[in-house]
């Protein structure tokens, strides 16, 4: 069986491969919470 996927798992892969580094901090490690995307290391969220 092949694997169902929703358009929210595309657009977070989409943003993913598009914010290669935080704008404000430079880091570049990233995490989910809840639904918003943000920086490790100064917390920026970004999407």
């Amino acid at each position: 069986m092949a694997q169902q996927y929703d358009q929210k798992s595309f657009d977070s892969l989409e943003l993913e491969e598009s914010i290669k580094k935080c704008p404000d901090c430079g880091g570049k490690k990233f995490d989910l919470r809840g639904e918003e995307r943000y920086c490790k290391k100064c917390g920026l969220v970004l999407e």
